[in-house]
Parts: structure tokens; C-alpha cells; sequence
């Protein structure tokens, strides 16, 4: 699928812009640049993995990709200082619903993050932590065990993947002092053309 390649080159314009974002200098700022940089990694890997054909290990990073993305939007947008600090210091968070609420309720943009969260939440837990659903998925015709994952899956997890590196860029230039960036503007209708065609989730 040709998708595949376009995520590949869009994640490879979201490293190059990344490398020019020069944090804020606070400790508050680190740390979510740094939560950030873990969720690009889950993109840039969960489009290895699917390119390799290895399912299991893409779709088991699916929940921790979008958990550490909208906890570092909810910790840039919308916590407040002491939220901050509880997290950094106790590790402690708010359930991925309620952030991601808050986070569509302070942007004002369509619920874009949520739907996403609501359709793939009731199956993100068995894929990340041994259930049945990634098994399913690697079993074939027959008496062959072999990925068996239709194309529109697949495509719907290029586009998450897609989305939430854009969100990532997004946040980093925002977090960074080099704050001009064309490149969202261009990133965005690029998506619109290969990879938000069709809605993420029918």
C-alpha cells in the first residue's frame, strides 16, 4: 500500500522539523518535549512495524502512542502547574478520556482525538497486553498462522499513526523557540490528500 510510504515520508519531515525545535528552557517544558519524543518514536516504529508486515508488535503500540501523545498535549494545553508537577512527580494521571476532553474543550476543534480514543479504546488493551484480539489477527486460512488483517485496519492504523505525528510536530514547535513553521500548514494538506480521504474510523 502506498500509504505505507507516505507515513514513512512524512515521519521522516517530522524528525527533520523536530531537530530544529529548541526547548523552552523549563523543567516542565523538557519533560513533555521528552513525552513527546517518546510518542514519535511509537510512530516512526509502528510504521517499521507495519511495513514489515509485523502487526502485533504495530498494534500493541497503538494504546501507548496515543496515551503519551494526549497526556503531553493535556500537559502543554491544558494542566495547570501543580497538574504538572503531581505528573512529573508521582506519575500520577488523569483517566485518557478525561484528558482527552479536555483537551478538544480547550482547542475547540472537532472531536477528532476522542472519536479516535472511543472506537479503538475497547480493543487497545488486548492488543497491548496479550488478549485475544491481537491473536485473532494472525490467524489465517486453513491451518496457517499468518497476519489476516483486512487493508482497511491497516489503513486506519496508518492513519492514526499519521494524525498523531502531525500532533506531535504541532506541540514541539509550540513548546519550542523557534515557533515559525510553514511546514503544518503544508503536512496537513498533504494528509488530507493520502491519508484523511477516508474518516479514520468508518
Amino acid at each position: 500500500m502506498e500509504c505505507i510510504f507516505k507515513l514513512r515520508d512524512q515521519l521522516k519531515i517530522i524528525w527533520q522539523e523536530s531537530e530544529k525545535c529548541s526547548v523552552k528552557g523549563t523543567n516542565e517544558n523538557r519533560f513533555i518535549s521528552a513525552m513527546l519524543f517518546v510518542s514519535l518514536n511509537h510512530c516512526d516504529a509502528i510504521q517499521l512495524l507495519i511495513q514489515k508486515r509485523n502487526f502485533a508488535s504495530s498494534y500493541a503500540l497503538l494504546r501507548p502512542l496515543l496515551e503519551t501523545t494526549y497526556r503531553s498535549v493535556w500537559l502543554n494545553r491544558c494542566a495547570s502547574k501543580e497538574q504538572i508537577n503531581k505528573c512529573i512527580d508521582k506519575d500520577k494521571w488523569k483517566s485518557t478520556w478525561d484528558l482527552v476532553q479536555a483537551i478538544e474543550v480547550y482547542s475547540g476543534n472537532a472531536p477528532i482525538l476522542s472519536k479516535v480514543w472511543e472506537e479503538l479504546r475497547p480493543l487497545m488493551h488486548s492488543y497491548a497486553h496479550g488478549g485475544n484480539q491481537n491473536a485473532f489477527r494472525q490467524l489465517g486460512d486453513g491451518n496457517y498462522i499468518t497476519p489476516n488483517i483486512d487493508d482497511t485496519e491497516v489503513v486506519q492504523l496508518i492513519q492514526v499513526v499519521a494524525l498523531m505525528s502531525f500532533v506531535v510536530l504541532a506541540e514541539l514547535i509550540d513548546l519550542s523557540e523557534n515557533t515559525e513553521s510553514l511546514v503544518l500548514e503544508k503536512m496537513s494538506e498533504s494528509m488530507q490528500q493520502w491519508a484523511l480521504k477516508k474518516p479514520i474510523r468508518n
